[in-house]
Order: structure tokens, then C-alpha cells, then sequence
């Protein structure tokens, strides 16, 4: 993880786990990603602060410092809620997930973007394509299949990575590739590959209207 030294000035003094977060709200959180698109030369790699982010981060000193380096959104759900009690971390609101940030930012970019979307099972990201095609239809979006040999730079890469092996073994593919936002999405997406939209997980709107999950 790659990110702007900018970040830092948009990260809340909130520290669960000793990781910093951006505390920003979703119209400025939206603005402030898609400059990070735009900066081809300088990589980012977003993540979401859960349950599933927060046990491997422990776990993993290496993927602690990635996420260090990169942008950190607040997310949470129930399970995140008891590992914050259990380890006596002072509660984080519940403000984004994959499920809601990442069709809320398609929606955002208004100028038509290279999006890939890489993961391991190809029905599973042929599925997310399709859907987000459907979405945003302006943007160009491509399945990248574990045997797909990647030539062209992305403006963004969505991993779809359900479990913690998958994404480190698409982490290592992706390294080389040239693109200005990595969005580690976990199984955030999956709500939209079994035909149920994801539940937003934050009640703010993005400006006077919630951010569209359709």
C-alpha cells in the first residue's frame, strides 16, 4: 500500500489497533478517493476497518504496516462491535463497507474509468461484473481471472477475496500492476453475486441522498 501522504491529513485521532482512519465524511471521502484515481504514478490501496481487517492485522505484522500506509475506511458490523468490547477499544462508528462504498463510488466517478476486478473464483467476479455493468454502465469493467495475463494499467482494481489466502495471493499478482486505487473488498461484495444488495452500512448520504447500492 502505496498512499498520498495526504491522507494523514484526513485521518481521525481514532487509533483502534494502533491504525489510523480516515474520518471523513461520504461526500469528502468520495472526492478525496477519486483524486487518489487520478494520481496514476502514486498507488493506493483502500481497505475497510472490520472484524475480518482488524484479526488479520493482528496476525500479520506485514499487513499491519500495509495498512498503515494505505487508506483506512471505518467499517464495523456486530462481530467488529464484540471484538472492540473484547479488547476494551473505544467504539468506531459504523460508517462504510465494500458493500456500500464501492457501488457508491462507481456512481460517484463521473467520467467513464478502466475497472477490474480480480479474484480467484471466476464465476464470482464474472457475476460482480456483470452487476456493476448493469450499475455504471459508462465505466469500462473487466473480469481479470487468475490465469488472465494483465498488459493494460486500471484506473481501479476491486479484489474480491473472500478468504485471507486468496487476497495474499492476489496481492503478489497484482504488485506490478499499474493503477491509481487498489480496493480490497474481502467478501463485502457478495450480497451482489447471490442477487440480495448489500445492506448499507451507513445511514450518511452522499450529500442530501444516500449512495446508490442498486
Amino acid at each position: 500500500m502505496n498512499a498520498s501522504g495526504e491522507f494523514q491529513a484526513f485521518a481521525s485521532p481514532r487509533s483502534p489497533f494502533g491504525l489510523r482512519v480516515c474520518d471523513l465524511g461520504w461526500t469528502a471521502a468520495l472526492g478525496f478517493v477519486e483524486s487518489l484515481i487520478s494520481m496514476q504514478g502514486n498507488r493506493t490501496t483502500l481497505a475497510f476497518l472490520d472484524a475480518r481487517t482488524a484479526l488479520r492485522q493482528a496476525a500479520d505484522a506485514g499487513y499491519r504496516d500495509e495498512l498503515r500506509r494505505g487508506l483506512l475506511l471505518p467499517s464495523g458490523g456486530r462481530a467488529f462491535g464484540f471484538l472492540m468490547k473484547a479488547l476494551r477499544e473505544r467504539p468506531l462508528p459504523a460508517r462504510y463497507s465494500a458493500g456500500t462504498f464501492v457501488p457508491a463510488l462507481l456512481t460517484f466517478l463521473e467520467k467513464g474509468r478502466r475497472i477490474g476486478i480480480a479474484g480467484e473464483d471466476i464465476a464470482r467476479i464474472e457475476a460482480l461484473r456483470d452487476h456493476f455493468v448493469r450499475h455504471a454502465p459508462w465505466h469500462d469493467i473487466v473480469a481479470i481471472a487468475p490465469d488472465r495475463e494483465i498488459a493494460q494499467p486500471f484506473d481501479v482494481v476491486i479484489v474480491d477475496a473472500p478468504r485471507f489466502a486468496e487476497e495474499k495471493r492476489i496481492e503478489l499478482r497484482l504488485a506490478a500492476l499499474r493503477t491509481g486505487l487498489v480496493v480490497m473488498a474481502g467478501s463485502g461484495l457478495s450480497g451482489f453475486i447471490e442477487g440480495r444488495p448489500a445492506l448499507a452500512a451507513a445511514k450518511a448520504g452522499v450529500g442530501s441522498a444516500e449512495p446508490s447500492f442498486a
